[in-house]
């Protein structure tokens, strides 16, 4: 120890770390250090006792000394400057998770596993029963080898073998994989051949560490495996040996040694000098996930012998034989140690659906307060996995724990306590929705509270909402449906589609639950710009409502479908569609869904560029807002009218009527409406030319639409702030904010954005004289207007493909878009342009006959 203290470290180090790497010497270092060296030495054939640690409250820790062999390591010469990203890499990605700070051994594994890793396309399998370790292998193997692979290093829980669930399906792995490492949803094949394909492109473009753990067998992991020659590698963990999967390394993953066992409970802070550790480490036949059960009751005093004697009881085995009888008694050992509050607790967690839950859940399911709960689950956390401040159980405790409840507790406590927290998810999630569209300035950290609770509880909102709907309690068709419109709101249409898809397959055929289900998907193909899919959706739905006598339904997903044909420019069924919803609220006397309805018809005519019967429209639906006190609808209209009054020019006008609106919005505290109104201010600064103004409205609008997570009002403001960098002639900033919306659209699968943003990079170019690079622009905006059905935003690139022509000097060719524009301009009824495509058009002829007389 002296000369230790005297020299310093150097060398191979537990954790694959350096000696020389380390600034000071703690006292779990000293300790590893000295157990090593010390190892096997004798003195006049006696045999050298192991070094004796004994710390608690984290005494481990403590720096003992600056290590003397200290050097400083670079990872470059001094003089060489680091690299420079390569432009569209994509970002090192790193989803797995560290292993436990108490990992010890298994040294011979976590060495031929890193030497597999060198090797391309390696597969390698560490199997065994439930609870040996084998996760906190591949991880602390990852630890060591990830560096090699600049893609990151990709952790995938199969759940191959949780109990209660199925194996995860490998396309949907595969689907959430490409969504981390930046695919956007239209992006991922819904075929799932050509989802495989991509996934091994992928693998093989970045090489990664992919790490499948908890896997059930060949099949599902088949199409998860890199290609021959891919330079990325996987390490896979199951209790089956897999023998079908050809590995490069195969490895049985055995019971931790006796003396590696002690040493994980020193590292714990276990005093050294308690008797028979190495006894009860071979009782529970090594299994790493008995460890630290086991290692709590240690640390709050029980005696190693007590422990014994109560793993030998008469309602205890009385011998391990297999891994899976050791870890059933390590967990019945943890739980008889727990005060009858605790153990209660304990059933409450196992009756959770998964795939973990926060302390406000556990309390709801309990009925104790949230502030108790969370208190009371730091004294288990060593049966728990804790991450986050939100709990899980690990796949074979939550067996035990099930089958514990089971044997304590009726199925009605079961069926009541799930129910508690059915309501409690429910009821969170209405006030976190609604406090993000009604909470006022002067209560925004309210509103950030509410964001916080949805992102935290998201995936248990999901599996909590299947459950309910397995468990036919009584509220869940309603659930499913709150929880799909959250996704939906949250601009998260893949998982929101899937919710309402459950809903469809779990509710009776012709039911209003699944009209409501079907209206919603049809809101979500709308939403993603899959125009006919939405259409399809809507009819469906609208003959579901039909059978059941609903006409409040007819009326709703009528004016959906005129929604549908609006955004694809198809005015006259916009405006048919509109027409007969009307009738059908007039006739119910739903005087909320006339004015709506009277809004949407002001929108067709705003945009056909009929001013006059666009602004009696709004002023009709106004009138029948304001003699019901609709303020909200009161809002949106007048800020229509500003819109109206902007098109015209009428810039004083419009900026009153936007006030106006957003006076309304801030009283009300509906920030959306907020950021909407500022966002529209900006668009009156830019037209009139004041980009300073414009650009702070429209910054301030992204700050909102950024506090709420609306992706959406992010894109479009970037998309915006590009338009004024555009104007100020200022095209590199231009173009960054242009692929920045881009990208989110993309993720989005927001196909219309999309097709704009590529618009305005052609404007860009064609501003820059890049005359090639302009088309092809605008033919590739085109090309998604016309798979969507956007007429208008047909006619708008078409006219803009006429004046590159024309620029050029093509004028058979511009002439040529300039006659289709005007035609596809007169069909929409938008008279103004298909006059200024006319004019073009006999511009080009001129130029033409120009050329020709004077050739």
């Amino acid at each position: 120890l002296v000369l230790l203290l005297r020299d310093g470290f150097t060398g191979e180090l537990p954790g694959n770390r350096r000696g020389e790497r380390l600034p000071v010497m703690t006292m779990a270092d000293v300790y590893e250090v000295l157990r090593e060296r010390l190892k096997g030495r004798t003195v006049e054939g006696h045999r050298v006792p192991a070094p004796r640690m004994s710390t608690r409250d984290s005494g481990h820790r403590i720096p003992l000394a600056a290590n003397r062999a200290h050097t400083p390591h670079t990872s470059s010469p001094p003089h060489l400057a680091p690299a420079a990203p390569v432009p569209g890499s994509p970002a090192k990605v790193h989803t797995a998770y560290a292993a436990t700070r108490y990992f010890t051994g298994r040294e011979d594994e976590l060495t031929a596993l890193a030497r597999a890793a060198e090797q391309p396309a390696a597969v390698c399998v560490v199997h065994g029963r439930g609870g040996q370790g084998k996760t906190e292998v591949l991880r602390a193997a990852a630890a060591r080898a990830g560096h090699r692979f600049p893609g990151g290093c990709l952790e995938i829980d199969l759940r191959g073998w949780t109990p209660g669930e199925q194996p995860r399906d490998p396309h949907m792995a595969i689907a959430e994989q490409l969504h981390h490492l930046g695919y956007g949803p239209e992006r991922i094949p819904a075929d799932l051949t050509a989802r495989t394909e991509t996934w091994r492109l992928q693998l093989a473009q970045h090489p990664v560490l992919l790490l499948l753990d908890n896997a059930h067998s060949a099949k599902q992991l088949a199409p998860l495996l890199p290609s021959a020659g891919s330079p990325s590698v996987v390490m896979i963990s199951s209790r089956s040996e897999l023998p079908e999967i050809s590995a490069h390394l195969r490895y049985e993953l055995s019971p931790l040694p006796t003396e590696d066992c002690v040493t994980v409970w020193h590292k714990m802070g276990i005093s050294q000098d308690a008797d028979d550790l190495g006894r009860l480490a071979d009782r529970i036949n090594g299994s790493p996930l008995a460890l630290g059960p086991v290692g709590t009751r240690l640390l709050r005093g029980a005696h190693p012998t007590a422990i014994l004697a109560s793993l030998a009881g008469p309602n205890r085995h009385t011998a391990f034989p297999g891994l899976d009888a050791a870890e059933r008694d390590a967990f019945d050992s943890a739980y008889t140690a727990l005060d009858a509050d605790l153990r209660t607790l304990i059933h409450h967690c196992a009756w959770h659906p998964g795939p973990d839950f926060a302390p406000d859940s556990l309390a709801a399911m309990a009925q104790r307060p949230e502030h108790e709960v969370e208190v009371r689950l730091t004294e288990i956390e060593q049966i728990l996995i804790r991450k986050n401040n939100r709990y899980s159980l690990h796949d074979s405790s939550l067996a035990y724990a099930r089958r514990t409840a089971a044997h304590h507790c009726t199925q009605d406590e079961e069926r009541s306590s799930r129910s508690r927290l059915y309501h409690h998810l429910r009821t969170g999630l209405r006030h976190a929705r609604d406090a993000l569209s009604t909470s006022g300035s002067q209560d925004e950290q309210e509103a950030r509270t509410a964001r916080r609770w949805l992102d935290a509880h998201t995936q248990e909102l999901q599996s909590a909402a299947h459950a309910s709907s397995t468990d036919k309690w009584q509220g869940a068709a309603d659930f499913l449906n709150a929880v799909g419109k959250a996704l939906y709101m949250d601009d998260r249409y893949i998982e929101a589609e899937g919710i309402f898809r459950t809903v469809l397959t779990t509710t009776a055929p012709g039911s209003l639950e699944q009209a409501n289900a079907t209206y919603s998907l049809g809101d979500v193909h709308q939403q993603r710009g899959r125009y006919d899919e939405a259409t399809t959706a809507y009819h469906d739905a609208l003959i579901t409502y039909q059978a059941i006598g609903d006409r409040h339904g007819q009326a709703n997903t009528t004016h959906s479908l005129g929604e549908v044909h609006r955004m694809q420019g198809r005015y006259d069924e916009a405006t048919t569609a509109y027409h007969d919803a009307l009738a059908i609220y007039q006739d119910l006397d739903a005087r909320i869904g006339q004015a709506n309805t009277i809004d949407s018809l002001g929108d067709v005519h705003r945009l056909q560029g009929r001013y006059d019967e666009a602004t009696t429209a709004y002023h009709d639906a106004l009138a029948i807002y304001q003699d019901l006190g609709k303020r909200h609808g009161q809002a949106n209209t007048i800020d229509s009218l500003g819109e109206v009054h902007r098109l015209q020019g009428r810039y004083d006008e419009a900026t009153t009527a936007y006030h106006d609106a957003l006076a309304i919005y801030q009283d009300l505290g509906d920030r959306l409406g907020q950021a909407n109104t500022i966002y529209s201010l900006g668009d009156v600064h830019q037209q009139q030319g004041r980009y300073d103004e414009a650009t702070t409205a429209y910054r301030n609008a992204l700050a909102i639409y950024q506090d709420l997570g609306s992706r959406l009002g992010q894109a479009n403001t970037i998309y915006s702030l590009g338009d004024v960098h555009q104007q100020q002639g200022r095209y590199d900033e231009a173009t960054t904010a242009y692929h920045d919306a881009l990208a989110i659209y993309q993720d989005l699968g927001a196909r219309l954005g999309q097709a704009n943003t590529i618009y305005s990079l052609g404007d860009v170019h064609r501003m820059r004289g890049r005359y090639d690079e302009a088309t092809t622009a605008y033919h590739d905006a085109l090309t998604v207007h016309q798979a969507i059905g956007d007429r208008l935003g047909q006619a708008n690139t078409t006219h803009s493909l006429g004046q590159v022509h024309q620029s050029q000097g093509r004028y058979d060719e511009a002439v040529g878009e300039f006659q289709k524009a005007r035609d596809l301009y007169s069909e929409l009824g938008i008279t103004e342009w298909a006059d200024r495509c006319q004019l073009a058009a006999s511009e080009s002829e001129a130029a033409r006959a120009k050329d020709a007389g004077s050739g």
